[in-house]
Parts: C-alpha cells; sequence; structure tokens
C-alpha cells in the first residue's frame, strides 16, 4: 500500500493540481488523529481522510479556494457545537489543520522520501510552518533519512532541534513544537515546527497463493501491508489474479521464504495448498525475527506438524508455540472472505502491540480435569456437550481465547479423557495425588508452567459453558488492572475462572490438602479485581446429572 505522500508525488509528477491536507495538532475529542491526510483535486478529495464529516467538507470547501489562490492555510476547525447547532460537529474537540497550496515547491523531498521507503528505511518529515496574521501560511519541507539523522547530518536551520526530532523519530509519533525561530519566513506571527515520522508498511508474506491468500493480499492492502505473493504456480501467483500485490515470487515455497530478509517488521502467513508445503513453508521461517508467523489448518493437522518439528528438533516447544496456529481470532469464520478477515484482525492486533510497545502479560491456563466424578456417578468430563463433550468444550473456549498455553490436568478416568483430547495442542500434566482435592491439581499444573508465565489462570474441566467471551474479558481486564488477583463476578457472586499474578506461585504451591485457592483470596483481598462478566454461567458446575440436565436444558433455550 502506498503512502499518502507517494500518491502525492505520483499526482505531482503527472502535472495534476493538488493540495494536501493534514491535521497537524488535536485538542480534546475528534474525528482523526494527528497525522491524518487527504489530498484534494479540482474535483474534490482523491485520497485519504481527515474524519470524513463536517470537518471534511470544510476541508474540501476550502481546498477549492486554496487551488485557485495557491495560498497555503493554517486554521483551527472547532468541533466543539452545541447539539442544536446545524452544520456543525458534536465531537467536543478542535483540530489544527495545514493546507499546502504549493506542494510542487517541494517534490525534491518528496522524491527522497519515496527513495528511502522504497529501499525500506525510515525517515521524518520535518515541517516548518510559517503562520501569517491573516490565516495564511507558508511552509518548507524536509526529508530526514534516519540514517542522515543518527550521523548528526541535519542541516543548520534544524539542528538546534535534534533533540526534539530524535524523540519525535523514537517515540514513532508526530508531534507539533512552536519554535521562536521565524528567520526562515520574515514577518509571521509565529513559526510552527511539525514533525511526522515515517516507516516502510510492514511486510506481509502470503505462502499460497490460493482462495485465502488472494482474500488476504486485498485485506492486507487495505490495512497498510506491503504485500508479497509466494507460490509455485504461476497461473495463481500473478498480477492479473491478485492485483492487490507488490511483489510476487513463483518457486518452490520454502526456498522463496529462506531468500527473503525476514525482520521484526515482517508478518508471515502460511496458507498454502497442503501440509508438506505448509511444513516446508514454516521450517524457514521457524527461526526468523518475523512478528508474526500463522499457519491455517485442522487442529490434527496442527498438532502432527508439531509433533514432527519437536521430534525431528526443528524447533523446540517454546518456538513452536509462538506461531498462530490455528490461525486468526475466534470470530466464527467459515467462508474464505470470514477467515481472511479473522486473519487480518490477529495482523491488526500484533501489529497494534507491537507499534506500541506494549508487552503484553503471558496468561497461560490450568484446567482442571481430574476429578473421581463421584456425585455423577461415571466420568463427567466425556459426556456429550454441545457438539463433543464437556472437556472438549472447555479446551475450545481455551485455545481459542487469548491464553497462551493450556494446560491440563489428568488424574481419574486418564486414559478416557486423554483419549478424547489427544488432537489438541495442549500440555498434560498428570496428578498423582487427585484424591486430595482440586488444590492438587493446581499444584500439579503449576510445576509445569513454561518459564515465560506471567499469570495463571484457572479453569474447571466441569464448566464447559464458559464462553471464550468470558476467558478474554478477564484477559482483559487483568492485563489492564494494577492487581495480581482477578475473579469473575456476577451480581457480586464471585465464580470462576479466577486468574493469579505468577508471584504467587510460591505461596500456592506451599498450601497444604486442607486449603484451597480461597485462602489465597482472602489473605490478598487488596489485590483483588472484581470482573463483572455479565453472566450467571460463571456461578455453576456440573457435578450431578440433575446439575447435567439443567445445562443442557439451558442450552436449548438458549
Amino acid at each position: 500500500m502506498k503512502h499518502i505522500y507517494t500518491y502525492l508525488l505520483d499526482q505531482l509528477e503527472d502535472n495534476n493540481p493538488v493540495v494536501i491536507a493534514t491535521i497537524i495538532e488535536t485538542k480534546g475529542s475528534t474525528p482523526q488523529v494527528q497525522g491524518a491526510s487527504a489530498i484534494f483535486g479540482k474535483n474534490g478529495l482523491i485520497l485519504g481522510t481527515l474524519g470524513g464529516g463536517i470537518l471534511e467538507a470544510d476541508a474540501q470547501k476550502r481546498s477549492s479556494v486554496t487551488l485557485h489562490k495557491k495560498e497555503s492555510q493554517l486554521y483551527e476547525f472547532d468541533l466543539d457545537a452545541g447539539i442544536n447547532t446545524d452544520n456543525t460537529a458534536l465531537c467536543g474537540g478542535k483540530a489544527l489543520i495545514i493546507m499546502d497550496a504549493r506542494p510542487s515547491e517541494h517534490i525534491h523531498s518528496l522524491r527522497e522520501f519515496k527513495k528511502s521507503i522504497g529501499d525500506r528505511r525510515p525517515g521524518i518529515f520535518i515541517t516548518l510552518i510559517g503562520r501569517l496574521k491573516n490565516g495564511k501560511a507558508e511552509l518548507i519541507r524536509y526529508w530526514i533519512d534516519k540514517h542522515i539523522l543518527d550521523c548528526n547530518g541535519l542541516n543548520p536551520e534544524l539542528s538546534g532541534y535534534r533533540d526534539h526530532i530524535q524523540k519525535c523519530m523514537e517515540a514513532g509519533q508526530p508531534f507539533l513544537l512552536r519554535v521562536d525561530n521565524r528567520s526562515s519566513f520574515g514577518e509571521v506571527a509565529e513559526t510552527l515546527l511539525y514533525l511526522e515520522p515515517v516507516f516502510p508498511s510492514p511486510m506481509l508474506i502470503i505462502a499460497g497463493a490460493g482462495h485465502v491468500g488472494q482474500a488476504l493480499a486485498h485485506l492486507g492492502s487495505l490495512l497498510d501491508f506491503e504485500i508479497t505473493m509466494i507460490d509455485d504456480r504461476q497461473e495463481y501467483c500473478n498480477k492479473n489474479r491478485i492485483p492487490d500485490a507488490d511483489h510476487f515470487i513463483v518457486d518452490d515455497i520454502g526456498n522463496a521464504i529462506r531468500d527473503i530478509v525476514v525482520n521484526t517488521d515482517t508478518y508471515i502467513v502460511i496458507v498454502t495448498r497442503g501440509h508438506r508445503n505448509d511444513a516446508e513453508a514454516l521450517s524457514a521461517c521457524m527461526h526468523s525475527e518475523a512478528a508474526y508467523i500463522g499457519m491455517i489448518g485442522s487442529r490434527r493437522k496442527i498438532r502432527l506438524i508439531r509433533e514432527k518439528f519437536l521430534s525431528e528438533g526443528w524447533a523446540t516447544a517454546s518456538q513452536f508455540d509462538r506461531v498462530h496456529a490455528p490461525i486468526g481470532l475466534e470470530i466464527g469464520s467459515k467462508t474464505v472472505q470470514e477467515i481472511a478477515v479473522s486473519i487480518c484482525a490477529q495482523l491488526i492486533q500484533t501489529r497494534y502491540h507491537k507499534q506500541m510497545n506494549k508487552k503484553k502479560a503471558v496468561i497461560n491456563s490450568i484446567i482442571l480435569a481430574a476429578g473421581e466424578s463421584r456425585r455423577m456417578g461415571k466420568p463427567k468430563l466425556i459426556m456429550p456437550f454441545g457438539e463433543s463433550t464437556m472437556i472438549d468444550a472447555v479446551i475450545h473456549e481455551a485455545i481459542h481465547s487469548e491464553l497462551n498455553q493450556i494446560i491440563v490436568v489428568l488424574g481419574a478416568d486418564r486414559e478416557k479423557i486423554m483419549s478424547q483430547i489427544k488432537d489438541y495442542p495442549v500440555i498434560i500434566a498428570e496428578n498423582p495425588d487427585f484424591h486430595h482435592g482440586m488444590l492438587s491439581s493446581v499444584q500439579c499444573g503449576l510445576r509445569v508452567l513454561p518459564d515465560n508465565t506471567d499469570a495463571v489462570m484457572v479453569l474447571l474441566g466441569d464448566q464447559p459453558m464458559i464462553p471464550v467471551s468470558v476467558i478474554n474479558n478477564m484477559i482483559d481486564e487483568y492485563r489492564h488492572a494494577n492487581k495480581g488477583i482477578a475473579v469473575a463476578v456476577h451480581n457480586g457472586v464471585r465464580g470462576h475462572p479466577l486468574v493469579f499474578n505468577i508471584k504467587y506461585k510460591p505461596e500456592v504451591e506451599k498450601l497444604n490438602s486442607d486449603h484451597s485457592l480461597k485462602d489465597l483470596t482472602r489473605k490478598h483481598k487488596e489485590d483483588i479485581l472484581e470482573v463483572e462478566v455479565g453472566t450467571p454461567v460463571i456461578l455453576r458446575d456440573i457435578d450431578t446429572p440433575e446439575d447435567y440436565a439443567k445445562e443442557l436444558k439451558y442450552r436449548r433455550l438458549t
């Protein structure tokens, strides 16, 4: 996907009269963020957006005058209108907008920008703005390649702002600075320095040019990825069939991926037509620095490939588990287009957390499935529930949530349950002391937790009615709160699941059979976050035939 400045350069080199408007500062709530830009021609909007609505309509009117008079404008648009006011906006904020009437004067900087970004080198657009008293403005634009910035290559006029420019580049966010230097423009009311870091679009490598790959290329282009299609079939991998892709490689898929320079700004999606191609593609990028690796496939296929990689020594368990498989966010996708949307949603999520430099707490789960089912009178976890069994339902929701690793603790009826869940990508822990109660199973699960664990969610094997939405809600609330324990609550009553910080692991491991996790919550009341989940299912489990019959009835009625 081309950057808007690339489109601007294309318009200028085609001798099309255009203006470019950019929001350089916002206050309060606005329909677009600082840095949003739009290109206008004689017939109106060409590309980009300032947020639509009244703000953009006003900009379009101004652009006609600006084009005609060739006079740049700097103006503030007020969105703080009353509810009874016509033709105004109700966002409650203000946007400061620069409208460049003569972008052709900066064509040299635009060409330098295009070369840097084409070579995948980031940099920063610097715009000196002289505000005139009549609302008009004078502009000088510079493109500074990051290499020049790192080598102290700023010209004298900008060298005094080096620290601001460097900090802006490191933050990766636009910044507006009001400065005292007016010498560049002569008589102006004030001078502003607008800093706009620009980075190459992240690379999306799609291994497999079938129907899913084709849909992914279209959506990925709209999401500002630079798309590379790889397939060994020329008739599938070409510009006529996939016009949204930027690059095409027709070759053995594994070899092609090995030849690509993969870095931390590369996203790899494996959607080939067969297991063998998938495995070769995954092997080629498994040990790379890619920001994202995802592979499509059924649970069985993923389990078999995982076992192959581990047995052959091609990857460790932790290395394989960084692969998003099953791929995509769980949105109930069925069609090709829906599958592509779910994958792109996961790409957006990964890119967002990377850009914001946020380290998400790694939350792993322990599913307690070791009980003796005494009150049920038979192994309850393999009793039918929904499309499969109770334990299937619990694991299915867990693996489609934002939980990282799933640990299933088995004890009584181990062989029967194991035969039911063997195709799931989970860790099995055996609890020889299962007759001592649930706490012994929690402690068993804690002993096999991966080293990267930040927190643990405890799920009950006899709560197959807990949906993925509740699990993700608990995870999200925990990550955003400064608490060590999160408990699911409905109408003030606590239930399951429960999340606790790994710092409590030693304390839980020391509890004896006379205790439970309630002792942990009673001791640390000040460190508890109660999460209202909006459903009573967290308060129920299935212990008896009567409980089971009621849950099946609930399912039929909902």
